[in-house]
């Protein structure tokens, strides 16, 4: 018996920040993102126990849980432990979980891992769950039962997939998918690079800066967080019409604003890479995520991009082809309907 799930992660162009609940719990957030084909995996199998086990290749932790123990959300596993104690009957089970990018790298990987595996659990049991109770679901353990400084723009993206204007209030989310003319993803996707920088992070420390400033309404950390969902707005707009050089000058407006909210969203490798691709001739760009590290996203014209490429190569970036995903969360293979009971 065995279940394969998976979920992808996402890039963001407009409006990050916003969806942390400090922030929209006053003001109301939107984020413009799109999931890509990079993806979470979680495979479901019967152990040779009744202990439950999990594996994680990234992390290269391996944990073993014993019937009656404690299970202690905590350590590497502990979002993987938090999502398993929201389902029944997890014991003599073998948990895996896969990624298709490192950790801690801006693409909303954490909550990519949350929904991918309460995809896969709920299939597992035979419980029926909408995308977006599955979202819900992955932002409640990560904001309420863990206590993380994070948002919900990761777990919407995972689970719904596709280019979307994801708006956040006190009242709840919704998921607003982008029209646009013919051609335009196409020519998008062509257009957008990613580099890897080399360097993981640690988002804690950004995004309780973040919150914290939100909370107290530090005003010139909110006149920027309003700015950066004001031109999240616009990319919108300029996206529905087609204009993609116009998007990429919004693009660039933002990451002028997100720069300038912590001083722990940029350093100097990456203001020298973002230099060095406009100097190639890429339009604009920002890194991904809360920031400090992870991958470099560029907009650039096609007959730019090897320039662009060997120019960022050379300074020890790696580049990642990618598309975008349309599928959200899903389950690959089941063998056997309610295997779980």
């Amino acid at each position: 018996m065995l279940l394969i799930a998976r979920a992808p992660v996402r890039i963001s162009f407009g409006g990050g920040g916003t969806d942390l609940p400090a922030y929209y719990m006053q003001f109301g957030g939107a984020v413009l993102s799109t999931a890509i084909n990079r993806y979470i995996y979680t495979f479901i199998s019967r152990g040779a126990s009744d202990a439950l086990q999990i594996i994680s290749s990234d992390f290269r932790v391996f944990y073993r849980h014993t019937p009656g123990a404690p299970f202690v959300p905590e350590g590497e596993l502990g979002l993987a432990k938090a999502v398993l104690r929201e389902f029944p009957d997890v014991d003599g089970l073998d948990v895996f979980i896969a990624s298709q990018i490192p950790p801690g790298t801006g693409l909303g990987g954490s909550g990519a891992v949350a929904v991918s595996m309460i995809t896969a659990l709920s299939a597992w049991h035979g419980r029926n769950m909408s995308k977006q109770d599955i979202a819900e679901m992955a932002c409640d353990i990560g904001i309420n039962k863990l206590r993380l400084p994070s948002g919900k723009q990761d777990e919407y993206g995972a689970a719904m997939g596709g280019l979307n204007l994801i708006e956040f209030t006190k009242d709840g989310t919704t998921v607003n998918p982008v029209q646009t003319p013919p051609g335009t993803l196409e020519t998008l996707q062509q257009r957008l690079m990613l580099f890897y920088t080399g360097k993981s992070r640690d988002s804690v420390k950004i995004l309780t800066s973040q919150s914290n400033a939100s909370r107290q309404q530090d005003p010139s950390t909110l006149e920027r967080m309003h700015r950066i969902k004001a031109l999240g707005a616009d990319m919108l707009e300029v996206l529905q019409r087609g204009q993609l050089d116009e998007f990429a000058d919004l693009l660039h407006q933002s990451w002028l604003q997100k720069r300038g909210v912590t001083s722990d969203i940029t350093n100097n490798q990456i203001d020298l890479a973002y230099e060095t691709a406009r100097k190639q001739g890429a339009l604009a760009g920002k890194i991904t995520g809360a920031g400090g590290g992870g991958f470099l996203m560029i907009y650039c014209h096609v007959d730019h991009q090897p320039a662009v490429t060997a120019a960022l190569q050379a300074q020890g970036l790696a580049r990642m082809d990618f598309r975008f995903d349309f599928d959200g969360a899903s389950v690959l293979l089941n063998q056997g309907e309610l295997v779980g009971r």
